[in-house]
């Protein structure tokens, strides 16, 4: 047998090519199935893409730039759909299917990034084929929908962490992810020095990192604010939380997380700034395309109610698998920081979503639902990586594997309403 070093060398380099493969395969299905989506949703005239091409882009022009940006201040995916046709002088409507795949893209291999890092972090190697698939699961993920319930569509009432349909949730999600990594990493820092970190390697420089999520957090803001309008004060809370039972131990550890806790406010003033910028533009500078009200406090579900004639029957058919991971691991999302800053931050959204909206005619239009997604994504995530940890360490009794293959069967029936929403879409 061929033991020497260049054999060893250049079998680990085709286990390395065979470990990508997976990777690329479902990332250019993924493209390739979000590019078709882009397409086919550009030839309905009022849907959100239609809208965000043929309205708002136009308004990006030289002479009314500053129109445009007050319509849509969080115009990231706007700004890159100009810049690629610019660039490439391609077609508008192949600059926005490019544009969405690439975000759509960048967030499925930061799940990926996210699903390797975690199993690591646990003491064993998650495999690439694995870890793929279940990032391009939850690129594609939708509720429970069955026609018997007479709930109208996959958006209408249960709500999604993939709402394919609309280009600026898109263009957000890679960047909350990565936010809520940085987040997770930067408080088991604060807790022990020592800590090595799920994701990022915090400890070997503090800075560095408070400085990427500053400026993750504010792209986030300029891609959509509702990530941020959720996760702030979710973060806030939680440190607030902390910083009491500091103080109540009556020690120095108070003055020390105190510090903590401005050090994350710091990383968060531009981006509270720039939506309050937003703020401004959208609501006082009349934005929002002669909108008659502001922000307004409903009455309790209200905006949902719109939506949905059975709100708990939405939460549950839109969130079965992460709320069967609550149930039969509630300890995790409680004590655990990744699991407590998701379910923390999805409650937050739930409540923007059951109390907030916008007054007058824009009512009806659930602009206040979006941060709930971004809850419910953190959620999704979460309940993932948790899952496959557990299925992995913990199938030691029959009931624990029981309860494990029903989390599995409930995760694949997500997956596959969600491919079947694809086709759906495509064939629309």
């Amino acid at each position: 047998m061929n033991t020497t070093p260049e054999h060893s060398e250049n079998k680990l380099c085709e286990e390395t090519k065979s470990d990508n493969l997976p990777v690329i395969a479902f990332g250019l299905l993924l493209g390739w199935l979000l590019y078709s989506l882009v397409k086919n949703e550009l030839t309905m005239t009022l849907s959100d893409y239609s809208g965000h091409l043929y309205t708002y882009l136009p308004l990006f022009d030289q002479g009314t730039l500053f129109e445009g940006w007050k319509t849509v201040p969080y115009c990231m995916w706007h700004v890159c759909v100009l810049a690629l046709k610019a660039l490439l002088h391609i077609p508008l409507e192949e600059s926005a299917a490019w544009v969405s795949s690439a975000f759509h893209l960048f967030s499925y291999l930061v799940i990926y990034w996210m699903i390797l890092r975690f199993s690591r972090a646990h003491g064993y190697e998650e495999c690439p084929k694995k870890a793929a698939f279940f990032a391009f699961g939850l690129s594609v993920v939708q509720g429970l929908y069955f026609d018997w319930l007479g709930i109208e569509g996959p958006y209408v009432g249960i709500f999604s962490i993939n709402p394919l349909h609309n280009p600026t949730q898109t263009t957000v999600t890679g960047f909350a992810l990565l936010c809520f990594s940085l987040v997770v990493d930067i408080w088991g820092f604060q807790e022990n020095e020592r800590y090595l970190g799920i994701f990022f390697p915090v400890q070997k420089n503090p800075r560095k990192y408070y400085l990427l999520l500053t400026l993750f957090l504010f792209l986030s803001a300029m891609a959509k604010p509702t990530f941020a309008e959720m996760f702030i004060p979710a973060v806030a809370l939680i440190m607030l939380g902390k910083w009491i039972s500091h103080i109540l131990q009556k020690d120095r550890s108070a003055s020390i997380y105190f510090k903590h806790c401005l050090n994350m406010l710091l990383c968060a003033v531009p981006t509270l700034l720039y939506i309050l910028l937003q703020f401004f533009a959208y609501f006082i500078w009349g934005g929002s395309y002669g909108a008659d009200g502001g922000l307004t406090v409903t009455k309790w579900l209200e905006v949902w109610s719109m939506f949905s004639d059975n709100v708990i029957l939405s939460v549950a058919l839109g969130m079965a698998f992460p709320l069967f991971m609550i149930l039969i691991d509630s300890r995790f999302f409680v004590s655990n920081n990744l699991g407590r800053l998701s379910l923390t931050g999805y409650i937050i959204g739930f409540l923007e979503a059951a109390l907030l909206g916008e007054g007058g005619s824009k009512l009806s239009h659930g602009d206040f639902l979006w941060p709930m997604m971004c809850g419910m994504l953190l959620l999704w995530v979460t309940a993932v990586l948790r899952f496959l940890v557990l299925n992995k360490q913990q199938r030691d009794t029959p009931i624990r594997r029981i309860l494990l293959d029903i989390a599995c069967c409930l995760l694949c029936l997500h997956i596959m309403f969600g491919l079947l929403f694809i086709k759906n879409s495509l064939l629309a």
